[in-house]
């Protein structure tokens, strides 16, 4: 089996972090795993040279215990914890843990008492009123997840400008370690143009000339929606870049 790459594993850690948040664990330990999965997203190096070299904890949010779960899960594709999360709740259920402002314990109340188990049948169910009949649900809550999935149609694939900006501050001080013949490095993409929500990052680092070329070289590196996610590092000459 070929073993998962960083985009891969940090897939798998945000489905990890998310069961977890489910089953009732400290929610500031959900958001942790979904932090580390993001950065494992910024790497410029191979994910398994990471591992190899022992250095999966010199990445901002990833201790001891969160890079245990990550070697096992670039190992194995999968963790014995989080094939036991599988097996209680369906993997439906964590779509609705992706519109704002909808915590935790409501989507596993939706679940439970509604047996929802997708955004589609939650929409559905709102907009029937069905959601105001249940205890701890009620009328304010179905107005606001009518209005946090709209806001997720709008948002979907993109990040809010902090985040792509902390993402991209990750990814810059990856590819000044791993290529220290960098000399700058410019951002591109969504963040460069000033949108609010940002989907394709691009970050154009000029390299310094070797002995065989007249000029220096580029390369970019890049997480774009078309890629769901998956990053890219590509080199280019500098009339790429109109440099």
């Amino acid at each position: 089996m070929t073993a998962p790459d960083a985009s891969a594993v940090a897939a798998l850690l945000q489905e990890f972090g998310q069961r977890s948040a489910l089953r009732g664990g400290n929610p500031f330990r959900a958001k942790a795993y979904a932090r580390a999965a993001d950065n494992l997203l910024a790497l410029s190096l191979p994910l398994d040279q990471i591992i190899a070299q022992g250095r999966l904890c010199e990445i901002p949010g990833i201790g001891d215990a969160i890079a245990d779960i990550i070697k096992k899960l670039h190992a194995t594709g999968t963790h014995p914890a989080l094939e036991k999360m599988r097996k209680e709740i369906p993997a439906g259920v964590l779509e609705m843990l992706t519109i704002p402002g909808l915590r935790a314990d409501k989507v596993l109340k939706l679940y439970q008492e509604l047996g929802l188990t997708s955004i589609a049948e939650l929409e559905d169910a709102a907009r029937e009123g069905r959601l105001q009949k249940v205890k701890g649900l009620g009328a304010s809550l179905q107005t606001k997840i009518l209005r946090g999935i709209e806001m997720r149609r709008e948002a979907q694939g993109r990040r809010h400008m902090h985040k792509a900006d902390e993402l991209l501050r990750a990814a810059e001080k990856h590819l000044r370690e791993a290529r220290p013949d960098i000399v700058s490095i410019t951002r591109a993409g969504d963040f460069r143009r000033g949108s609010e929500l940002a989907g394709d990052l691009s970050l154009v680092a000029e390299v310094a000339k070797i002995a065989r070329r007249s000029h220096n070289d580029y390369c970019e590196w890049a997480i774009n929606r078309a890629s769901h996610g998956r990053r890219a590092l590509r080199h280019h000459s500098p009339s790429c870049h109109g440099l």
